[in-house]
């Protein structure tokens, strides 16, 4: 099994100006996920998590304040073929 295929990304918007905030609280759950913004308008940022912590992260997400107005909108794990949620 290689490990590439039990990692997790989480597709999530929020509006850019949370998303210092957001991260600030991100490295506070030591090893919870890894932020990667590949949006040009930034308000799109991937988290990336093992599969394993899958649950965790998304508790972790349902339990932030909603001033973040972080949305979920896609998860997929790396080599799958990307679905909607």
């Amino acid at each position: 099994m290689r490990i590439h295929e039990q990692t997790l990304i989480v597709e999530i918007m929020m509006p850019a100006r949370q998303q210092n905030r957001f991260q600030g609280l991100l490295l506070g759950e030591d090893g919870l996920a890894v932020v990667r913004c590949l949006d040009p308008e930034k308000k799109k940022l991937q988290l990336w998590t093992s599969a394993v912590q899958k649950e965790v992260l998304y508790h972790w997400l349902d339990e932030l304040p909603d001033s973040l107005q972080v949305q979920i909108l896609d998860e997929w794990v790396w080599d799958d073929v990307r679905r909607a949620l």
